[in-house]
């Protein structure tokens, strides 16, 4: 068995490049799309003809009081080139009394900002009403905010077990999922060794060896199993010391998920090598299979979005979507083992499922 783990190392030393890359592109595409997913969308604003600075500047102020948009203000041209060559989704034109809105299409992020500046605009006009009827307007509306900043009647919101309302980390979710992605290409290629060497006579040759079949398959999955363990430890430890990503309390639980999930894919990749009879084969097939698993996982997208049944239950076939439950929940949610032993479970019933069938598949075809 070692005698093949070192025949794979040897391999791996002379030409580390594949693992070196998914490493690289892993901690690039989390730093290009997660860096942003948690920053304000900055929506630009201009005033219309009749509109004075220092109007223009008091509705800055109290669109910017709160939400997840930054309003800034913008020459008019400007702002209307963003919104047509698509850089920003919505531009805001300030009147004295009213509003538009310009967009080049109809999307979510146009839907959010009517509301949020319909909100303001209603909330403003009602104050200047109930100011009409004050004698003083400066006394008044400095009296309101103090009262509003201790208001009779506070909601507050907590977890249905009386905890903090954690906010979601949707850079974390895309962290975990780039990686969880991009390392079943380094699994899948390393178990693809199996085939290489049926096609080429090699597995023939070394069965003559006192090495036995059980030993060549350790041999290959060890090892395997090993690169992927590697290559997840790299890049959370780089998020983790290098980035500040807090990645959950617990590192052991971190660590169990991560050996549960490879175990899985190194399971579905020996299933992929059962099926597929040639290396060019599984090569062309993983590559074009693979992709699609984050898209039907959701991975990509924020909790809840995909609804459709049929999408939702391919989700729960693959090993992705029950690694990243366990791992959204130990990070983001500070879960323990009693809250994740469910998508452990499934991870470990796959991983003997997907071995049973692809090494029966293996054993049976004609190398």
């Amino acid at each position: 068995m070692w005698t093949v783990f070192l025949a794979q190392w040897m391999k791996e030393k002379r030409s580390p490049f594949m693992v070196l890359i998914f490493c690289g592109i892993s901690i690039l595409a989390t730093l290009m799309f997660g860096s942003n997913m948690n920053s304000q969308m900055k929506i630009g604003v201009f005033p219309a003809e009749g509109v004075t600075r220092e109007e223009s500047a008091g509705w800055l102020k109290r669109l910017n009081e709160n939400g997840s948009f930054h309003f800034q203000l913008q020459d008019e041209e400007q702002a209307l080139a963003d919104v047509r060559q698509g850089r920003s989704a919505v531009a805001v034109r300030l009147l004295r009394d009213d509003y538009r809105l310009i967009s080049a299409m109809e999307n979510i992020n146009v839907d959010f900002v009517r509301q949020h500046v319909q909100t303001v605009y209603t909330e403003e006009f009602t104050v200047r009403a109930a100011v009409s009827h004050a004698d003083q307007e400066t006394l008044f509306r400095e009296r309101m905010a103090l009262f509003l900043e201790q208001p009779p009647l506070a909601v507050q919101t907590s977890t249905p077990s009386g905890g903090e309302l954690k906010s979601y980390d949707m850079g974390l979710q895309l962290l975990f999922g780039f990686s969880l992605f991009l390392v079943i290409f380094t699994v899948g290629f390393k178990v693809n060794a199996v085939t290489a060497e049926k096609v080429s006579g090699i597995w023939n040759r070394v069965i003559l060896s006192p090495v036995t079949k059980l030993q060549m398959y350790m041999g290959h999955l060890i090892y395997s199993s090993l690169i992927g363990i590697f290559q997840l430890a790299v890049i959370f430890t780089i998020f983790r010391y290098g980035f500040g990503y807090h990645l959950g309390g617990s590192l052991g639980m971190l660590a169990v998920i991560i050996g549960a999930y490879i175990m899985a894919i190194v399971a579905m990749s020996m299933l992929f090598t059962g099926l597929l009879n040639t290396p060019e084969q599984f090569a062309a097939i993983f590559t074009s299979v693979v992709p699609i698993m984050p898209l039907v996982s959701g991975i990509y997208m924020p909790p809840g979005t995909i609804t459709n049944s049929f999408l939702l239950f391919l989700g729960q076939l693959l090993p992705l979507q029950h690694a990243m439950d366990a791992l959204i929940g130990t990070a983001v949610y500070q879960q323990g083992w009693t809250d994740i032993w469910l998508p452990m479970a499934k991870l470990l019933l796959m991983s003997v499922i997907f071995f049973g069938i692809g090494v029966n598949l293996v054993e049976r075809r004609k190398g």
